[in-house]
């Protein structure tokens, strides 16, 4: 069997978005309500692939959130709303200190403990992953263990797993070439799926409001709720000294 991982954060102010806040016109709760949108396309996607739905999440003592808020609680919120069967989805707190630790200790357990087929490691911040991806990316690991999907800036948020590797280090900067080292060193195939853009500073996205409207006014596939939330928000993609740059108007 196939489990799809979303390493989640709890939507809560501070916590979730933080770069974004500070480098766009966007306030922390508009930001909170993006982490929502995108988290919302990535379950929905998920849910429709084939495989088990697994929300991990790190546990309140290693937030910096209030005592009375359950990350818990906010996250299956959000999920219930997005997902048809909301009973269907397996909650479960991340263990490790670090990312890559995380990520290590939840695929390797899943893999050789649970025995489960592969692992698809998935970040709520990658809205345009969709289910075509995920069922690509899982014909892909019946031939190479290890597959991923390499962002801008040598970034990895989504990969797929087939065999465990040493993750120590696995996704230190960048990220694509550490686990691609990290796979070579277990004797892995390593394969490759198209790129997906993580949604973690201003410029990551402008790029993304603008292809997720460019595929939408294209009638192609699109998050729905990341389209939504721009929509509503009044937030587009302009032309500025250095690229692209975030610009919010009046929302309609």
């Amino acid at each position: 069997m196939t489990t799809l991982v979303v390493l989640a954060d709890p939507p809560v102010e501070g916590v979730v978005g933080r770069r974004i806040a500070e480098t766009t016109p966007l306030d922390a709760e508009e930001v909170v309500s993006l982490y929502e949108a995108m988290l919302s396309d990535i379950v929905q996607a998920a849910e429709a692939a084939s495989g088990q739905l697994l929300v991990n999440y790190r546990p309140r003592e290693h937030l910096d959130v209030d005592a009375d808020v359950s990350p818990k609680g906010r996250l299956e919120t959000v999920v219930s709303e997005a997902v048809e069967k909301p009973d269907d989805v397996r909650y479960e707190v991340q263990v490790g200190s670090s990312f890559a630790a995380r990520v290590g200790n939840t695929v390797t357990h899943l893999l050789e403990t649970e025995e489960e087929g592969s692992v698809h490691v998935l970040e709520p911040a990658v809205p345009l992953v969709t289910r075509q991806g995920i069922d690509s990316t899982s014909m892909k690991l019946r031939r190479s263990p290890v597959v991923l999907s390499p962002g801008p800036g040598g970034r990895v948020g989504y990969a797929g797993f087939g065999e465990s590797i040493d993750f120590d280090g696995a996704y230190d900067p960048p990220a694509v070439t550490s686990l691609v080292e990290a796979a070579r060193a277990a004797d892995l195939d390593v394969d490759f799926v198209p790129s997906l853009q993580p949604v973690e500073t201003a410029a990551d996205l402008a790029s993304v409001v603008s292809v997720v409207r460019a595929r939408a006014r294209a009638g192609r596939i699109y998050p729905t709720q990341t389209y939504e939330w721009a929509e509503a928000h009044g937030v587009y993609a302009v032309e500025g000294a250095d690229g692209l740059r975030v610009e919010k108007t009046d929302s309609h």
